[in-house]
């Protein structure tokens, strides 16, 4: 990652080996693979799932950091649009390049439009998978790889180049779009994670064969997880009712998923989480 954006992220960042977090895992890949690689960098396990519905807990016993979660307050990584207008507020603890370089519905076509696991692979100075498969699949996560073949290319290999990842760009010149939809088929890049009717981690997702081509250990915990608190899950479109992020009370998330519609959750009685 160059030094400059590096720099723009939040502080916290930087001292991540002298400080314990427990990780919030919501229920895709790309936040398995963030809450992975917090596992395996610093020893930081999952202890809360969020499902857009609740938030589920088995044990903590340190600060959280949401993973590939737009959380309003909090630490977290995240990929997001996180704001309607440039004025609104963002969360100062994101670890997110759209919050940081300013990116909201006026130049939404400029945003970053990798993954939250890519952007953490970076920022820690992983290497790379060896094998092409391997970097196939790393850039199929929330479809990492789509902007390298649409009209949004040159900006596409701008954030890549940012990341450091000027490999992954000659990786694409080489193959297709076709390339990325088979891996994505093969190892069920689009199956979720959710609970079971004993309060336990599930998923189709095959952990073991993602886990070898990248060469991260990649598992769900144990536990047991039980019902922390509920939320409100909304959608909206663009000035129905909302013209600012600002307007929407007592949110838990948000992120802006296209140019005209938001979705976000709310906190159920306005209790803090």
């Amino acid at each position: 990652m160059i030094i400059k954006l590096k720099e723009r992220l939040p502080e916290w960042t930087r001292d991540m080996e002298n400080v314990a977090y427990n990780t919030i895992l919501t229920d895709d890949i790309d936040s398995l693979l963030g809450c992975a690689i917090e596992k395996h960098l610093h020893g930081n396990t999952i202890s809360q799932f969020y499902d857009f519905k609740a938030i589920y807990e088995s044990q903590t016993d340190h600060e959280l950091l949401g993973i590939d979660l737009a959380l309003h307050k909090g630490k977290s990584w995240c990929n997001h649009v996180v704001r309607i207008k440039k004025d609104d507020y963002v969360n100062p603890e994101t670890a997110n390049p759209n919050a940081v370089c300013m990116v909201a519905r006026h130049n939404y076509t400029k945003k970053y439009a990798g993954s939250t696991a890519l952007l953490m692979w970076s920022y820690y100075g992983l290497p790379l998978p060896k094998t092409d498969e391997g970097k196939i699949l790393l850039l199929s996560i929330d479809s990492a790889h789509k902007g390298h073949y649409s009209d949004f290319r040159e900006i596409h290999n701008k954030w890549l180049k940012a990341l450091g990842f000027e490999e992954l760009i000659d990786l694409l010149n080489r193959k297709t779009k076709f390339d990325f939809e088979m891996v994505q088929s093969k190892y069920k890049l689009s199956s979720k994670i959710r609970l079971d009717e004993n309060g336990r981690l599930v998923t189709r997702l095959p952990l073991n064969e993602i886990s070898e081509l990248l060469k991260l250990n990649i598992e769900l915990p144990d536990e047991q997880f039980k019902l922390k608190q509920q939320l409100i899950r909304g959608k909206a479109d663009y000035g129905r009712p909302y013209m600012s992020k600002n307007q929407v009370k007592d949110l838990f998330s948000f992120a802006l998923t296209y140019k005209n519609t938001m979705n976000y959750t709310t906190i159920k009685g306005g209790t803090e989480q």
